[in-house]
């Protein structure tokens, strides 16, 4: 799978469950704002459908995820804590290493291991893009790593030249 794709997901896990409340809460604004829309009915309906379907995708990512993260150890979890998830205190990490070349060489391993886990678990480049790159908050994320992606391969040919 695409790095940029799996990365996205990654960093989506920790807030995955908040964008799941947030359509919900969309959808029945939707709904109940229906009364006083004057559109037609079935424009209504479709939108409210496309956020249902949209909803039902994040939900199965999240569930897909979560079964593929039991396949990584406690060392392995804090890796993608670190770098994806965020959700510990700075504090929390100050005994792990962070910037040797160690770091680095399994931070890749367990990303690539995660992509396939992902691929195999039916989240394909194919999916992710007919499916999940319609979702804003994907598209956008997926924009921001892969600018992310883009700075970090410039610095690594600078640091190389010098």
């Amino acid at each position: 799978m695409n790095k940029i794709y799996s990365d996205s997901v990654l960093y989506a896990y920790s807030v995955l469950e908040n964008l799941i409340d947030q359509y919900d809460g969309t959808i029945m604004k939707k709904a109940l704002g229906s009364i006083d829309d004057y559109s037609p009915a079935i424009v209504q309906c479709e939108a409210i459908i496309r956020l249902s379907y949209q909803k039902q995708l994040i939900i199965d990512l999240y569930l897909k995820v979560e079964k593929i993260l039991k396949n990584f150890d406690e060392s392995e979890m804090m890796h993608f804590e670190y770098k994806y998830f965020r959700r510990k205190p700075r504090s929390f990490f100050k005994e792990f290493d962070a910037s040797s070349r160690k770091y680095f060489r399994k931070q890749v391993s367990l990303s690539k291991k995660f992509a396939d886990l992902l691929e195999k678990s039916g989240i394909t480049d194919e999916v992710f893009e007919k499916e999940y790159l319609e979702i804003e908050f994907f598209k956008e994320l997926s924009e921001m790593v892969k600018e992310k992606e883009e700075k970090s391969i410039k610095n690594t040919a600078k640091r190389k030249a010098a």
